[in-house]
């Protein structure tokens, strides 16, 4: 049996790009009508009740719950965060884009080519 971890791994980018796309894209997310913030705390504590209820199922020592529900939380946060705070800058350096360059760049090349001149090449 061959295994093609390439194909397997593309396959995960793609998975994980539907995802983010369902979380922050506001034209398909369900949860579009709530401001932004309020999602972002729905998923926080979301994160918060899933954690807990790992912890209870999976660690049978308070210290585990403890240790292993801090340690599952302050990962989810960090995740959710670091997930945020990227798709919101590049959000925000797509919708500037324009205004940085003065011009619009529709390709490849012409973004090659400005760069080029900005560089004095």
């Amino acid at each position: 049996m061959n295994f093609d971890f390439r194909f397997y791994w593309r396959e995960f980018q793609w998975k994980m790009y539907d995802v983010a796309t369902i979380l922050f894209d506001d034209s398909k997310n369900d949860l579009r009508a709530l401001p932004k913030t309020v999602r972002l705390q729905l998923l926080m504590t979301l994160s918060f009740v899933w954690s807990t209820a790992f912890s209870v199922v999976v660690f049978e020592t308070i210290n585990g719950i403890t240790y292993g529900w801090g340690g599952l939380v302050i990962g989810h946060l960090l995740i959710i965060i670091a997930s945020y705070v990227t798709f919101k800058a590049f959000k925000d350096v797509h919708s500037n884009h324009s205004k940085v360059t003065k011009q619009n760049l529709n390709s490849w090349d012409e973004c090659i080519d400005f760069l080029r001149k900005k560089d004095g090449d």
